[in-house]
């Protein structure tokens, strides 16, 4: 399989360019097997009944983070409809155990792993993971005391000093709650085909909370990291669905959604079109109707909405400005174009412009009363 990047790149602030899972609610369990076989290579699962009795017939039983992880996994409300399981010989690490099953497909988002890894060995997935072409998101657990996972030089600490964007690490009392973390993302992905969700303040099934003082959760999410706690007796809460580059799932989750849809819709565009594209102003037009067509899809989501650009100026737009319906686009004449350029037959550069909605976290009522 060759790449796409050399026909249409996307080029998207703080986003890889990425070539479209089939399916961005589907989660890939990592599994170290001491009994290694080819054919445990990929197995998929529809169900923790499914997983369940795959994982036993593959020796792993119900004593095991493998079993847990993807029973977990399931105990996700909204449950997710796939679970992918990828056994991996003990000799590879985490990145080739990865890269072996992209060799086979692409159709995952999600990431976690049912056994214990080095720090090296994870900040190494981490990086591997951020320079893919196929956008996925790592889940790990962090499984030692609130000032073991905070201390300086600890995997969170390392995880926000690199600004990782693509990992949602969560203080944890055992491995296999990352996959409950991961059935969570992805059942909530499923359940929301046509609107917007945020994992902040998410129930996470088969999870235990930790028992944190204020102070610590605060540490924790300081950081970037994902504390699953009680609050106010009755109400067991994720904060904050947060990466440790501060950037929330949900909204690195839409960007690389948007990234792969205008990819692939460049791709159609010029691959699809019974006539030749011209090197002409008419052509910028009908790349940037496509696109158009792709984000107000998620406009209508309630991903992007109308706001004042804040960043720097973008082709004709400068901070300020609204950016109706959360997007623009601008594309330079091609009388501009260079020669180099129109004797390589590219198009001339289009850029957009994104205003996202956001989401709410947090609230202040005031009351006032008259005695």
């Amino acid at each position: 399989m060759l790449s796409i990047n050399p026909i249409a790149r996307v080029e998207v602030n703080a986003v890889r360019s990425a070539s479209r899972p089939t399916s961005f609610d589907t989660g890939l369990l990592l599994v170290k097997d001491s009994s290694f076989t080819v054919s445990r290579r990929l197995k998929s699962y529809a169900n923790s009944a499914e997983a369940a009795a795959g994982l036993t017939a593959d020796g792993f039983d119900d004593s095991t983070e493998a079993y847990k992880a993807a029973q977990k996994y399931f105990a996700a409300s909204p449950a997710p409809g796939r679970l992918l399981v990828s056994c991996y010989p003990a000799a590879e690490s985490p990145v080739q155990a990865l890269d072996a099953v992209l060799e086979r497909t692409p159709d995952f988002y999600g990431v976690a792993l049912a056994d214990a890894r080095t720090d090296a060995e994870l900040l190494a997935l981490d990086t591997h993971i951020a320079g893919l072409e196929k956008p996925a998101m790592l889940f790990l657990a962090l499984t030692g005391t609130p000032a073991e996972v905070t201390a300086a030089g600890s995997l969170l600490d390392r995880l926000h000093t690199t600004g990782s964007r693509w990992v949602i690490a969560t203080c944890a009392s055992a491995l296999s709650d990352a996959a409950a973390v991961m059935g969570t993302a992805m059942g909530l992905q499923a359940a929301h085909a046509a609107s917007a969700f945020s994992l902040c303040y998410k129930p996470v099934g088969g999870m235990l909370p930790s028992s944190l003082t204020q102070d610590q959760a605060d540490a924790i999410e300081a950081l970037g990291g994902n504390v699953y706690v009680t609050r106010g007796y009755s109400h067991i809460l994720l904060e904050k669905g947060s990466t440790p580059s501060g950037w929330r799932y949900d909204e690195v989750l839409y960007l690389d959604m948007i990234a792969a849809d205008l990819q692939n819709a460049a791709v159609s565009l010029l691959a699809e079109n019974p006539d030749r594209l011209p090197q002409t102003d008419d052509a910028s037009a009908q790349f940037m109707n496509a696109f158009s067509s792709v984000l107000i899809g998620y406009t209508n989501r309630g991903i992007l909405a109308t706001a004042p650009w804040r960043g720097s100026a973008v082709g004709s737009f400068s901070a300020g400005d609204y950016i109706e319906n959360g997007f623009a686009l601008w594309a330079d004449s091609y009388d501009n174009q260079s020669e180099a350029d129109r004797a390589a037959h590219k198009a001339v550069p289009v850029q957009c412009a994104l205003t996202l909605a956001g989401s709410l976290e947090s609230v202040v009522i005031t009351v006032n009363v008259r005695v």
